[in-house]
């Protein structure tokens, strides 16, 4: 417990300057970082690490576009952001290219369960951190959003744990996750929801914003989706341990495991959050 304390407080501490500093540089270096650790992790756990050329087009491809995908969105003009765009958009298809050339190259062990898994983490992940990348570019509110979206999901899960603890009986998930009661699931909802008005409320007076009933409701709205989703990428990680026999997906942070063990809800939450505030923005 000494041991995940102290490296959650590291883990907390590391984030926080990140944060501060998200205006700089440091912002998409950090994040680009982050998903290269966690598609490593990924491709490690379905025994992938072997097949080089496909782990270096996946992880290249998200590091990369992280960074351009951040530094597009700056405005500026001229011949070598013009390349990089084009180089953004030519990212793609150049890795898929390299990875199913591996593919080509390994007939008898690459096999087309794990090609498929590389690809659709190589999306997952690096969409998901991509559309954080745009939340901090919003003219209003961009440290707020980058902050609660990625909070969604501890918000959530640590109101579905208290819950569990004190009222929990009915199992969840007991093939997938032998702790998570449907007392629990509720609780998270419940608790995701209440906090997220009390949140944007006191954001928006704090700012001088209104905030009236609709905005309550679509605050609320949007709590509960990302508390709903929460549970869907933890679930979604646990069946690939299962399966793998694994339990943690690293040990990068002692006491917690992997990074993908630590984002694996907001990985399902970031894309909630956006599109959730595209559709029905509050402030």
């Amino acid at each position: 417990m000494k041991q995940r304390i102290i490296s959650g407080v590291i883990g907390a501490a590391l984030l926080a300057v990140v944060l501060v500093l998200h205006n700089t540089i440091v912002f998409p270096l950090a994040f680009a970082a982050i998903v290269g650790v966690i598609l490593f992790e990924l491709i490690r756990a379905i025994g992938g690490l072997q097949f080089k050329l496909s782990t270096g087009a996946v992880m290249a491809y998200g590091i990369l576009s992280i960074m351009l995908s951040a530094l597009l969105r700056d405005d500026v003009s001229g011949a070598g952001w013009q390349i990089a765009g084009i180089f953004y958009v030519a990212l793609m298809p150049i890795c898929l290219t390299f990875i199913f050339w591996d593919y080509m190259r390994h007939p008898k062990t690459f096999t087309i369960e794990q090609g498929a898994f590389m690809i659709a983490a190589m999306i997952l992940v690096t969409n998901s951190f991509t559309l954080l990348m745009a939340m901090n570019h919003d003219e209003n509110h961009s440290l707020f959003y980058v902050i609660l979206s990625l909070c969604g999901a501890w918000i959530a899960d640590t109101g579905a744990y208290f819950s569990g603890v004190a009222l929990g009986k009915t199992k969840l998930c007991p093939e997938i996750s032998p702790k998570k009661t449907v007392e629990g699931f509720i609780g998270g909802l419940v608790s995701n929801t209440l906090l997220f008005v009390l949140i944007f409320l006191f954001y928006a007076k704090a700012n001088g914003l209104y905030f009236g009933l609709s905005e309550a409701l679509k605050a609320g709205l949007l709590g509960l989706v990302c508390a709903a989703v929460s549970v869907l990428g933890d679930l979604t990680a646990s069946v690939i341990k299962r399966q793998k026999g694994i339990k943690d997906y690293g040990n990068i942070m002692p006491g917690h495991g992997g990074l993908m063990d630590r984002f694996d809800s907001v990985l399902f939450v970031i894309p909630a959050f956006y599109w959730c505030m595209q559709l029905f923005p509050i402030l």
